[in-house]
């Protein structure tokens, strides 16, 4: 059944190194397992839903500290952003992704959503590792990111249906 609402979803996301190692949040997933492909835990950078008043930068050192216990004071300019539109569902979400430049704090998880159960940095591989389940949109574009191999534009889009069984099928735009 298709949605006849569209809702559009903005999300700021956060790259945050220590050394060589770089931070992802383990989210736990109920409700949407559909639409993320699998139920459970998957591994993300941290960020979430900006919300409405809010720009990307303070939502994203809102949802940091609820899911890290972090406090960011300098981010990057935007380093890359991420379009997916799931068609059938009515819903399109747009993701801003900054890096971190001046952090502190220890890592705390107190997150209000109930969503993030854990963080940790890993190295480059691990977190390779970790995002082998994450929706292809979040893996694909951090990965890229982290090997350095990022487009002039900067820019990532992808194109979510289902086949009719209602198991998702994610195409990259070029």
């Amino acid at each position: 059944m298709k949605n006849e609402s569209f809702r559009n979803w903005s999300v700021a996301g956060g790259i945050i190194r220590k050394n060589s190692d770089v931070l992802l949040v383990a989210n736990r997933r109920k409700d949407s397992a559909k639409l993320r492909g699998k139920g459970g835990i998957d591994w993300s950078p941290p960020g979430g839903v900006v919300d409405q008043g809010e720009s990307e930068l303070e939502a994203l050192e809102r949802e940091v500290y609820e899911e890290t216990g972090l406090r960011v004071s300098t981010w990057s300019e935007f380093i890359y952003r991420v379009h997916v539109n799931f068609q059938e569902h009515g819903m399109h979400l747009e993701v801003k992704v900054f890096e971190a430049i001046e952090w502190k704090g220890s890592i705390v998880v107190n997150d209000p959503d109930g969503i993030v159960e854990d963080a940790k940095f890993f190295s480059e591989e691990d977190c390779e590792i970790r995002l082998k389940d994450s929706p292809v949109w979040v893996r694909d574009p951090f990965l890229t990111y982290l090997k350095d191999e990022i487009a002039s534009e900067k820019s990532f889009g992808y194109l979510v249906t289902s086949d009719d069984s209602g198991d998702l099928i994610v195409k990259r735009n070029q």
